[in-house]
Order: structure tokens, then C-alpha cells, then sequence
């Protein structure tokens, strides 16, 4: 198995020396010649102008090698691929080379992109099927192993050779290590580890999108077919912006739009996840009877007394863990993620908690014990695209106009209930705002998919309805339910079929289309 590389050696424009970057490939035969471009208008840099200053990382041979349970390719998965189809001897993974740093070609360092390439089932496939899971930070080639064997994807698989990747800086990807640096504070946190690792100054959506552009152009596709949930639908969006003329069938599911890192949306997701969790307690009886005995709460005033109640006196897991009204929170917000029957069988583990049952306590507690280590991977790339102006009075006459939620500490506006949203410690960052803050733009690009979720708590319905008027050609596809993904997760055919018959046959969706969970 080839090793998961760190950035190595080198040097920074800046003169920041790194911990050892691969200098394996050069500037190519295109060294130098950059050409006219402003560093304010990405699409000055465009496919062919990174195709000409880095052309030695677009004559690169990949050499795959056979997936294994490193790359999430146990034996369960394995026979799962078997039985859908799949040729287990031609899946292969890879590492391939990248710049360091796509915007600044005389920067000569490389760092590894760690990728897997799942052929289609027919052996006549239209083309490659590139996919992100979101997070951000989340990686994907064992997401992409999954996807091959998603409900309700057999066709899509049947007609693409679907590609995988984890994105630079995660999983293994060059990925970076931070351990909060000994601190709660945020900005103690961050500044470690932009200190312990360079790669975190390229580590933004553009620097993906165009990492993206290389695969592109290795698998030797005209044109990049792209599937990406929540914040995949973010770097989908962003590729479309820097490279239109590239872009062919695009899914965006569960998407927001180009202020997605701001602190008014910070605060809306916030919003959007306290009233899931409050429709959540309050459906105990009416959605969830068949997986729940006795309901821990039927309403906001029941949850919040229970939330006041365990942070009073917590519970506690055998390991030591306490649960908290917080931590309570916390696990409630996770089963949004989960399917009907997992959150049935969430509410009925806090319900036999609150009883008293040990075993239950320590369900809830295992998911949070150990250290506390931050997401930094995640919080790294959110602050490339934190906006440079964060407009604090924006952010109050936004927070008064919709309102604190009560279980967000409200109804009172405090500066105790508004600390968590006007965290500014992504100005620790040096490269944020980089990124595209305030809209897309995707003026030439193929029709593009974008699908909302009417009550998607973690990526609010309002931000994909603004993402499909800015792309330009595109097109919403509505969802009118609860949770987060839409597609090819078990729950609407409706959407299964239209998304299928859109990345197979190139048919969009009639404008308007409201589909169901089954």
C-alpha cells in the first residue's frame, strides 16, 4: 500500500519554509509563461492557461493499485460492488501530483491527491462521474465507494466511470494535522495550525475546484461531470465559475450559495438546525410511535425543560462522559442526518436514558467521548471563503428580523446568545475571502441540477433557490421535506429519477418540479 504523504519541502512566496515538499514534478514545458491574467478574475487563469503553466502535472501516467480496507473497501463493500455489477479487479486507486499552489506557478512543490476510479458497470460509459460528499472536509474516495452501491443509482453507475477523490489537505490527500493546539480558543486553534501547516494556505474551494480540472483532463474527458452534495454543491458551483465552458452535467443536491461561510448564514444554519430538532421533538408522537415506547418530549417547552434539567444534573456514561442539555443538543442535531428509522430509534435511546438505563447513557455517550479534537480541516476551508468585510450590522439587523430562537438561548438578544455567531478568528487566516464570497457566476456552462430540501436544517432551502437564479442556466428541483441529501438516499424515487434521467439523458427537470419522500 503507498504511503498517505504530508506536504513535504520547499518554500513559500513569503519565505515560510515548509516541513518537506515533493518537488517530484516542475513547472513543465509551460514554466513562465502565465500570460496576461488578473488575479481577481479566476477565469483569466483558465483550463488551458493551467493547462500550459503546469502542463507536466497534465502529462502525468497514473498508476493505480488495488483499493483496500485503508481506502474503505472491506469485505462488506466488496461484496456489495460484486453483487451491483461491479468488476472489483478494475476498481483502482491512485496518488496523483498536484501543485502546491495553482495560482502561483513559480511555486515548484507538489503535493499528493489521493483518488479511486470505479468503472462503470456496462463497460460503455458516457463519460466520468466526478464526486464530492461536502463537510467541508469530508473525504471522498470511500464516499464514492458507497455512492457505487447508493439506492437508486444502478443506472448512473451503469453509464459512468465514477471518480473519487479526497480533497487536498484531507484524508489522503497531503492531509494536515492539527491538535487545537492546546487551546479552546478558536483563534489559539487555527493559528497552530496554519503555523504547523503550510498546505493550509492553498486548502480553498478555488484550489480544489482546479485540482478537479487536472482529473478532468487525466481521464481524458472533454468535459467534467460532477455530483456534489452540501458543500460539494459550493465547489461544484465554484468549478462552474472558473471553467464554464468545462462543465457538463452538474448535480448540485442540498446546496447553498457563494455566502455560504458568511456570519448571517452561519447564524441561519443555526436557526434552520434549532427548529429541525424542535419538529423533531415535536413529532415524537405522530411520525415516530413505531420506534418509540415513551416520547423524551413532544414539544419545544417539554425539550427545553429536559435541555435545563440535564445541564442541572447530568447524566453520566460509565466512561465518565456527562450529558448535557448541550451535549443532548448535539446528539439531536446528529439524528437529523440520519434516516426516519434512525431518528425514531434516537428519541427512544434519550427516552430510556432519561429513565435511567445505563446502556442507553452510554450510547449517547460514546459519541462524545475522548479528547475533544477540532474539525481544523473543515474550519480551514470555511475561512478561505469568510468574507473580507464580515458586516456586523448586517448581522444584527438580520438576528433581530428573524429572530433568536429559544433554544439558541433567545428569545433575548444577548451578547452572550450572539458570541457563537460573530466568531472573526478566520482573519487568523491570511488567504481568506479569497474565495468566491458574495455570488457565481456560471455564464457558458451545460444546464446545471440544483436540488433544495424545503427543511434542510444544515443547508437552508433559501440558499439553493438563490444558488439556481445566480449560476445562470440551471434549474431547482424541490424536495419538500425534512433532513439533508435528496438523491440517491433512499427516500424519493421522484428525485431518484429525475437526477438519473438528467445525468443520462441530458433531460432537465420541468421548472417548478416539487417531489416527495416516498
Amino acid at each position: 500500500m503507498r504511503r498517505r504523504t504530508a506536504l513535504l519541502g520547499g518554500v513559500l512566496a513569503a519565505g515560510l519554509a515548509l516541513s518537506g515538499c515533493s518537488t517530484l514534478f516542475g513547472l513543465g514545458a509551460g514554466a513562465g509563461a502565465a500570460g496576461e491574467v488578473d488575479p481577481l478574475d479566476p477565469r483569466s487563469m483558465s483550463s488551458e492557461w493551467q493547462a500550459e503553466n503546469f502542463a507536466a502535472y497534465y502529462e502525468q501516467e497514473i498508476e493505480w493499485y488495488a483499493c483496500g480496507e485503508e481506502e474503505g473497501l472491506d469485505e462488506w463493500y466488496a461484496d456489495e460492488l460484486a453483487a451491483a455489477g461491479f468488476d472489483l479487479d478494475q476498481i483502482g486507486c491512485a496518488y496523483i501530483q498536484a501543485p502546491y499552489d495553482w495560482e502561483t506557478p513559480a511555486i515548484n512543490e507538489s503535493i499528493e491527491l489521493h483518488i479511486v476510479h470505479i468503472p462503470s458497470t456496462s463497460g460503455e460509459p458516457l463519460g466520468t462521474l466526478l464526486g464530492n460528499p461536502g463537510g467541508p472536509g469530508a473525504p471522498g474516495v470511500e464516499f464514492m465507494l458507497g455512492m457505487a452501491v447508493a439506492p437508486g443509482f444502478e443506472e448512473v453507475a451503469a453509464n459512468y466511470d465514477l471518480l473519487g477523490f479526497d480533497p487536498r489537505g484531507i484524508g489522503g490527500s497531503a492531509p494536515i494535522d492539527c491538535d487545537g493546539g492546546g487551546s479552546q480558543l478558536p483563534v489559539v486553534q487555527l493559528g497552530a495550525c496554519i503555523a504547523d501547516n503550510p498546505l493550509t494556505h492553498t486548502m480553498g474551494t478555488s484550489q480544489v475546484a482546479r485540482d478537479m480540472e487536472l482529473m478532468r483532463a487525466l481521464m481524458a474527458d472533454e468535459k467534467l461531470n460532477f455530483l456534489g452534495y452540501s458543500y460539494g454543491t459550493m465547489l461544484g458551483a465554484t468549478y462552474a465559475s472558473i471553467f464554464p465552458e468545462r462543465v457538463g452535467r452538474m448535480v448540485l443536491d442540498s446546496a447553498q450559495n457563494a455566502e455560504w461561510a458568511s456570519l448571517i448564514h452561519q447564524f441561519d444554519q443555526a436557526v434552520a438546525i434549532a427548529n429541525a430538532t424542535i419538529a423533531l421533538a415535536t413529532a415524537c408522537r405522530t411520525e415516530y410511535q413505531d420506534e418509540v415506547e415513551v416520547c423524551p418530549f413532544v414539544n419545544e417547552k417539554t425539550l427545553l425543560a429536559v435541555l435545563a434539567q440535564l445541564d442541572a444534573e447530568p447524566l453520566v456514561a460509565t466512561d465518565g462522559t456527562a450529558i448535557t442539555g448541550q451535549l443532548l443538543r448535539e446528539y439531536l442535531a446528529g439524528a437529523l442526518y440520519q434516516s426516519h428509522f434512525e431518528r425514531g430509534r434516537t428519541l427512544d435511546t434519550i427516552a430510556l436514558a432519561l429513565f435511567g438505563d445505563q446502556e442507553a447513557i452510554d450510547t449517547i455517550g460514546a459519541d462524545f467521548s475522548g479528547e475533544y479534537v477540532p474539525d481544523m480541516a473543515m474550519r480551514v476551508v470555511t475561512c478561505h471563503s469568510f468574507p473580507i468585510e464580515p458586516d456586523i450590522p448586517g448581522l444584527l439587523e438580520h438576528i433581530e428580523s428573524v429572530g433568536m430562537p429559544r433554544l439558541l438561548g433567545g428569545p433575548e438578544i444577548t451578547d452572550e446568545t450572539l458570541a457563537p455567531f460573530t466568531d472573526l478568528s478566520c482573519y487568523t487566516l491570511p488567504g481568506s475571502g479569497l474565495d468566491f464570497t458574495e455570488s457565481y457566476d456560471a455564464t457558458g456552462a451545460d444546464p446545471i441540477l440544483v436540488i433544495g430540501i424545503t427543511g434542510d436544517h444544515a443547508t437552508p432551502f433559501q440558499y439553493a433557490e438563490v444558488l439556481a437564479s445566480e449560476l445562470g442556466d440551471a434549474t431547482l428541483l424541490t424536495l419538500d421535506g425534512q433532513g439533508h441529501a435528496a438523491s440517491y438516499s433512499a427516500r424519493s424515487t421522484c428525485i431518484d429519477e429525475r437526477t438519473t434521467r438528467y445525468l443520462v439523458s441530458g433531460k432537465m427537470p420541468a421548472a417548478g418540479t416539487v417531489c416527495l419522500d416516498d
